[in-house]
């Protein structure tokens, strides 16, 4: 889907660009640290594709593609576009949301604090081995009081 998007967002050109010889430096001691080294230095391009592989490289590459993403929510953010944030929002928590205007977004996080605040026993249950474990609900919330101070932050340093 990603991919998908990303190319339809692509503009068409019918001029012929021509780019320096490509050349990528490998460094590691095995063949998994070369691997993984080259991926989380890869461009974007690279990383939308290689997110697909099992194991390190795909992991490494979905790692970094969410990085990139969080970049790209804050710079939108900046600008004053918030429907990348609230996609992803609401994408997390399963509910609608709105923000508004610059007021909006930087009350953010207070918003979900309350949300948190709100959950019974502090959205912790008791295991059968007796000890507490988060709810799922907690964690997606604890995920996007993440989120939301990752954009602000990026955002602001922009």
């Amino acid at each position: 889907m990603i991919a998908f998007e990303l190319v339809n967002q692509a503009q068409p050109t019918t001029e012929v660009t021509e780019y320096g010889p490509a050349s990528v430096v490998v460094a590691g001691k095995t063949l998994t640290e070369k691997r993984v080294g080259v991926v989380s230095n890869a461009g974007l391009a690279a990383q939308v594709y290689l997110s697909a592989q099992k194991g390190k490289i795909g992991k490494v590459a979905r790692e970094g593609l969410a990085l990139q993403g969080e970049a790209l929510i804050a710079s939108a953010a900046r600008r004053g576009n918030y429907k990348p944030l609230c996609e992803a929002i609401a994408s997390i928590t399963g509910e609608t949301l709105t923000i508004s205007n610059r007021a909006s977004f930087e009350c953010l996080g207070d918003r979900f604090a309350d949300k948190l605040a709100d959950l019974k026993n502090g959205g912790y249950t008791l295991a059968k081995d007796g000890t507490e474990k988060a709810t799922s609900k907690r964690t997606g919330l604890m995920q996007v009081m993440a989120l939301i101070r990752e954009v602000q932050a990026i955002a602001a340093s922009m």
